[in-house]
């Protein structure tokens, strides 16, 4: 039976200021995952999940950040990935999140890294899908650190929209869709400390060195991250998507369910009030 998700609205505090965000959340008894978008991106990113038949045991969630989807965003105080990162870790406060499986797509990946440097208590397992973790993974907030606000708004962000809707794949369509909605300045203010920190943050090492479950998830048409067998060589999982691209949630929704599913069983079997739910024991899926 499928469980459609709520749409809700939540006053959450970041950087001395309040943002009201727009989010969703499917609620069922069984473990949480909560979902943070990437650059340009939204929360619509995620909400086909609660359709997914391998998802149905799971509460889903996932919030739209500010000058993204549906929450707006003050052009007068600009956020960077520091706030963003403070502003989930309020939303999970608010939500009393406990033991969930934290998902981060692209920016969200770098997101949900430093969310679980300082929050490894709180996470059952981290998924990292696609996320910035060496200066390679700039893909598009690169081309935004160089120029005036001004000249990215007339100039760079529509060069931005029309590379997007180049290239060839379902993902990058939908994509294309989602960031119709986005708010410029948000884009541009989080663009540079995404750079920042890939280029400097030594976000490999602190991604293999967190003391929790971890998984990353790519879509195959980038088998050339330059990382993956030092992923593979460590004690994280690592899935590829079959037939997919950045975007591999909207390319391969199936495939990408039943490895979040996956990881998400394994994390969670040790507490004991989900072993009746997750229906016995659980064993690793490989793709």
């Amino acid at each position: 039976m499928e469980h459609k998700p709520e749409f809700s609205e939540m006053k959450v505090a970041t950087a001395g200021r309040p943002y009201l965000l727009h989010y969703f959340d499917r609620s069922r008894p069984g473990p949480a995952i909560l979902y943070i978008h990437g650059l340009g991106c939204s929360k619509t990113d995620f909400v086909d999940m609660t359709k997914a038949l391998q998802l149905q045991q799971f509460r889903l969630l996932s919030a739209d950040h500010p000058g993204c989807g549906n929450s707006s965003y003050d052009h007068s105080h600009a956020l960077n990935i520091d706030g963003i990162v403070e502003l989930i870790e309020n939303f999970v406060k608010n939500l009393g999140l406990d033991s969930f499986v934290l998902v981060g797509g692209s920016l969200g990946g770098l997101v949900g890294l430093l969310y679980a440097e300082r929050n490894p208590n709180r996470i059952a397992g981290f998924v990292n899908v696609e996320g910035n973790l060496a200066p390679e993974d700039c893909m598009f907030s690169r081309n935004v650190i160089s120029h005036s606000y001004s000249h990215f708004e007339k100039i760079i962000f529509p060069q931005i929209k029309k590379a997007v809707a180049a290239r060839k794949g379902r993902g990058f369509a939908r994509h294309l869709d989602v960031l119709a909605k986005a708010d410029p300045r948000a884009y541009y203010d989080f663009a540079f400390q995404t750079v920042e920190y890939s280029d400097q943050g030594n976000l490999l090492q602190r991604f293999l060195n967190l003391p929790i479950p971890k998984c990353f998830i790519y879509g195959s048409e980038n088998r050339h991250l330059s990382y993956l067998q030092r992923l593979r060589a460590s004690d994280c999982q690592v899935v590829e998507i079959p037939n997919a691209n950045h975007f591999l949630f909207y390319d391969a929704p199936d495939h990408y369910a039943a490895a979040l599913a996956s990881f998400a069983r394994s994390s969670c079997f040790f507490s004991k009030r989900y072993t009746d739910i997750l229906g016995g024991q659980s064993t690793a899926q490989h793709f």
